[in-house]
Parts: structure tokens; sequence; C-alpha cells
């Protein structure tokens, strides 16, 4: 099967938290996991944080990259005016990921709970 993977299972991996089940066979990334992993290179407050975020960003930069593209950008409108009808927060990055799992037909793989209630969205809680 192949996933979305979310930022949240690179920091989770960071942090020694271990998975609730197997990963999907093949993952794929958005281009805005691999901005906030990177923000995380630069944002490192010690040399050793830095150390293990770039390990984590050489790992994510050998999977595919997913762009941000027309039908990311029309998933992405559709889903944050669903979710604040439905007064629900839509936080951006996610949303943005979100977009790209629906545009793609892709399953997000996630430790995140904010993937939750997002309409239309298959969900792979790790």
């Amino acid at each position: 099967m192949r996933a979305l993977a979310d930022t949240s299972l690179f920091i989770g991996r960071e942090q020694d938290r271990p998975l609730n089940g197997d990963l999907p066979e093949e993952l794929v990334v958005s281009v805005v996991t691999v901005g906030e992993l990177r923000l995380g290179v630069l944002m490192a407050a010690t040399l050793e944080a830095r150390s293990r975020r770039l390990e984590t960003l050489r790992l994510v930069e050998s999977l595919e990259p997913l762009p941000i593209d027309d039908q990311v950008a029309a998933a992405w409108s559709r889903l944050v005016a669903e979710l604040r009808a439905a007064g629900r927060k839509a936080p951006i990055n996610d949303t943005w990921i979100a977009a790209t799992a629906l545009a793609h037909d892709l399953p997000v793989a996630t430790q995140d709970a904010d993937y939750d209630h997002m309409p239309g969205l298959k969900v792979i809680r790790l």
C-alpha cells in the first residue's frame, strides 16, 4: 500500500515514539513535510538536536516529494471550507498535507489526531 507520511511520523522517530502498527509498504511525502522538517533543523536549540533532525531530513529527502499543484490547491480550498463550515479547526500545514493526500487519492499515515475529522480523508493511525 502507498501512503502519504505526515510530519508526525518523522518527529515521532526522532523522539523514539513507537508506532501503533506497521508502516505502509511505500511512503511519499508532501513538500510541506519537507519544509516543516527543514525548519526544525534551522530552529534546533542544540547541536545534538540539529544533528538528529538533519538525519531525519535526509531520510525524508530520499522519499518522493509530492508538490502543491492546481489539484492540491483545489482540494485544499474545499477541505478548509468544509472544516470551517463545520466549526472545526483547520491547521494550515495539516490541511495542505491532507489536501495533497486527497488530490492523489492516498491515505495519510500519521500519529496526529488533527486528521481524524477531515472529510473524505483516509487515515492510517500509527
